[in-house]
């Protein structure tokens, strides 16, 4: 069944429209009507192969001006987190880029603890 399927893939749409017009069954309303088809079946799948191409390159350059903007950052003195999601013709990914200066987290994590006891306390004072 695979080797049948890999020989009717070889075939042009030109082989295929003489392989119709041969069939001796066939009227000549039903020969038009299947080349008609077979040339709308070829357009679908061209269209959709270079629709599948279009959002790849999308893609491509989404994530090239992710990386870009990323790169370019000064990132001293501050933390990033970047959540995106690319859509390729093969389907849906998502990047969490996470980065920058760690040595402002310690100091931030610091704070919010301490701010954090603070509420505590004031309200578990009782």
């Amino acid at each position: 069944m695979e080797n049948k399927n890999n020989q009717i893939a070889r075939y042009e749409n030109t082989k295929l429209i003489e392989i119709i017009n041969k069939i001796p069954n066939l009227t000549d309303e039903d020969k038009r009507e299947l080349t008609k088809r077979l040339a709308d079946d070829d357009l679908e799948i061209r269209k959709k192969a270079l629709e599948k191409i279009d959002k790849s390159l999308h893609a491509q350059n989404d994530l090239d001006m992710l990386i870009e903007f990323q790169t370019a950052l000064n990132k001293q003195g501050m933390y990033m987190k970047s959540k995106q999601t690319i859509e390729t013709a093969s389907g849906k990914f998502e990047i969490e880029m996470k980065g920058g200066d760690t040595k402002l987290i310690i100091p931030v994590l610091i704070i919010v603890g301490i701010v954090l006891i603070a509420v505590m306390v004031i309200v578990f004072w009782h």
